[in-house]
């Protein structure tokens, strides 16, 4: 009978760790004594915290992502170009998708609560939702 793993905050941080340094989660569940891939996915599924700690570290991950292809444009030249150019789309769609700043589209919130007034003979304010009360 095999013994069921459980999620320890040991590995929890350690996954949580190198997916920040930019390390994809299969490369991760590929090392030597980590969890499955599966086995991840069952705990992000059930652990809604564990979960939310995953998406902030692909966050984090994706400005990680970025400032690594900013050295890679860098060092690029004619040979590795189009390579390059293809990783910074890839990347930067990505960022768009997990980092709102990076996102081309923007979210406007808009505060909808309406309040009415007016005055009564003697000029006291009577506001609408004190009518019901």
């Amino acid at each position: 009978m095999t013994k069921k793993l459980e999620l320890t905050s040991q590995i929890s941080d350690d996954i949580e760790r190198m997916l920040m340094n930019g390390t994809p989660l299969t490369t991760i569940c590929q090392t030597k004594g980590a969890p499955s891939l599966s086995k991840v996915y069952d705990w992000i599924r059930t652990d809604k915290a564990f979960a939310e700690k995953i998406l902030t570290a692909r966050k984090i991950a994706a400005q990680t992502y970025l400032d690594k292809m900013i050295e890679e444009l860098e060092k690029a030249d004619n040979k590795s170009i189009a390579v390059t150019r293809e990783k910074l789309i890839h990347y930067r769609w990505m960022a768009s998708k997990l980092v709102a700043i990076y996102g081309d589209k923007q979210q406007v919130e808009v505060d909808q609560k309406i309040e009415i007034t007016w005055n009564n003979s003697e000029d006291e304010m009577k506001n609408v939702s004190e009518l019901g009360s």
